[in-house]
């Protein structure tokens, strides 16, 4: 019985210090999620409403030979942008193509109209603290990349608590994500959480799957020895008894 119980004990020591730090980062994350307003603050709801779209009268009539000379499409959406509703419309050959419904030609947004249309949805009307036109979002403590890959991106920050900011597509300035510092940490936890330190999303990596393993051997080792334990200490009770 001391023999297993050496044995498995060289065995948990060796498995803690090779696991140890991940498991630590697995209840640390488990935490931050379970504690963090989600809806509030990591999607951002307490603070940036996305706009809603309301196409004008009589906006069929006037975007019907716009639409008539792209063809045959696959998909069409209204969608709000920083110079009024439009549809986007998928040609079945082609790019994507904006028609404003209004019926003009689509004229692309300036950093003023950005800085209008992004202003409207913040709920507390906080002030702007500045609208830059990006090739590509900066990654985020090493790891988080807040647009997904996303470039050609117009950023408009707030002065907020939650360092709230909204990323609109750089040629048309329709929303593509909402984001705050808490997101950032959210995401940042969540990736080394999964042990996905790319995408972030691969909850089967090797890494995952060794690191569970190793983990799952880390807790067998220490029920034995709770069991051993509680075995020793018995008879010792039963020996005074």
């Amino acid at each position: 019985m001391s023999r297993l119980s050496a044995t498995t004990f060289r065995i948990h020591r060796w498995l803690g210090w090779i696991v140890g730090l991940q498991v630590l980062v697995w209840v640390l994350g488990g935490l931050v999620f379970a504690w963090l307003p989600f809806d509030g603050w990591v999607k951002a709801r307490d603070t940036v409403q996305p706009p809603a779209v309301q196409l004008p009268a009589g906006w069929a009539q006037r975007v019907a030979p716009a639409l008539q000379d792209l063809g045959a499409v696959t998909s069409v959406a209204a969608v709000a942008t920083p110079m009024g509703p439009a549809l986007r419309v998928v040609p079945v050959d082609g790019a994507p193509r904006l028609l404003p419904a209004d019926g003009r030609a689509w004229v692309a947004p300036d950093a003023a109209a950005v800085q209008r249309f992004a202003a409207a949805m913040h709920k507390q009307q906080a002030p702007v603290r500045d609208v830059q036109r990006l090739a590509e979002a900066p990654r985020r403590l090493g790891l988080v990349d807040e647009v997904g890959g996303r470039r050609d991106l117009w950023r408009v920050r707030f002065d907020d608590a939650l360092g709230s900011r909204v990323y609109l597509d750089g040629a048309t300035g329709v929303l593509l994500a909402v984001r705050t510092e808490a997101w950032v940490w959210y995401d940042f936890l969540f990736r080394l959480h999964v042990m996905d330190y790319g995408g972030g999303e691969d909850f089967n990596s090797t890494l995952m799957r060794v690191a569970s393993t190793v983990a799952f051997g880390l807790v067998l080792a220490g029920t034995v020895l709770a069991v051993l334990a509680l075995q020793r200490r018995w008879r010792r009770h039963r020996a005074r008894a």
